[in-house]
């Protein structure tokens, strides 16, 4: 059984008449009476009773149609995915990420995963400096990071989104009882778990400590947040305090940690598409990066202070 005799006989009995039929499917009705034929022959039933008023269904053909609809869906359905595993490199994306967007980039996959279940993602998360840089090598083509200060010749950027870092503790925490948002001073009392100088959120704190003229952040762990796991267990476990980016918020709301309001603190950041200016993306590689805009548009991006996040 082929696939064009099960269209030439949907396409019969819907018409109910050869010459629709025909034109519909856009061969002549000898054609479509063999087809006919062959399907009769091979179920061994008669599947029309043929009159002067046009075909019309026998019991075998009533019951026939019913499946027939389904099973041309499922045949096409299994050609795509043939199609696709055939494909082999096609059906992968490269795609980077810092530990920031990670969580970002896995929804889109799993969004797009539904659509395309062949689809395979090569993922490699490293900090923004070493992403642009395996972009530039062509070990990636698409790299979800924060949007750097100076973007490089060879690459273009496609803003996601604004998010925002705010300072988080443990429930529980002395400066979650605070009426009023910390000052400078009363954050620099406390230990911190905070990445490398290198990385723009840190500088951006120590930025705002240096705007004061406080002594601070005393850094008791430094971390590239790749595991917030790891992180925000041990601010959980602790009164050292540390940062949340609007991705990692579902982490942190697992351990109950708070944001902590503080004076003219604002350390907003884009999130950007970084890609190859020279060159063309496949057309599944382009899927994913306007799925990743897709799943943004979902994205809470206002810091939620003073209560558990």
């Amino acid at each position: 059984m082929n696939l064009d005799d099960l269209t030439y006989f949907l396409a019969i009995a819907k018409t109910g008449l050869l010459h629709r039929a025909a034109l519909k499917v856009g061969i002549s009705q000898p054609a479509l009476t063999k087809a006919v034929r062959r399907l009769e022959a091979e179920l061994g039933v008669p599947l029309f009773e043929r009159s002067p008023k046009g075909m019309q269904l026998t019991r075998y053909g009533a019951e026939f149609e019913r499946n027939a609809v389904n099973l041309r869906a499922a045949y096409e359905d299994t050609l795509c995915k043939i199609a696709e595993l055939h494909s082999g490199d096609l059906a992968k994306v490269r795609v980077g990420a810092t530990p920031a967007t990670e969580p970002l980039v896995n929804r889109t996959f799993l969004a797009l995963l539904k659509r395309r279940p062949a689809l395979r993602l090569d993922l490699n998360v490293q900090l923004s400096d070493a992403l642009m840089q395996a972009l530039l090598d062509g070990d990636i083509d698409l790299a979800v990071a924060p949007m750097p200060v100076e973007l490089p010749e060879d690459l273009v950027a496609l803003r996601l989104l604004r998010e925002s870092i705010e300072i988080v503790c443990r429930s529980g925490h002395p400066l979650s009882t605070l009426e009023k948002p910390a000052s400078p001073q009363q954050l620099s009392r406390y230990t911190w778990v905070l990445p490398a100088q290198s990385i723009s959120a840190r500088q951006q704190i120590d930025a705002y400590f240096a705007r004061y003229r406080v002594e601070g952040p005393v850094v008791q762990v430094q971390s590239n947040y790749s595991s917030p796991v790891g992180v925000f267990s041990l601010i959980a476990s602790t009164d050292m305090l540390g940062i949340c980016s609007t991705q990692h918020r579902p982490v942190a709301e697992q351990y109950r940690l708070q944001g902590v309001p503080a004076s003219r603190a604002d350390w907003p950041r884009d999130i950007a598409c970084l890609a190859r200016k020279a060159g063309s993306l496949s057309p599944l590689t382009s899927t994913f990066r306007e799925q990743l805009l897709e799943e943004v548009a979902n994205i809470d991006t206002k810091p939620k202070r003073a209560k558990n996040i």
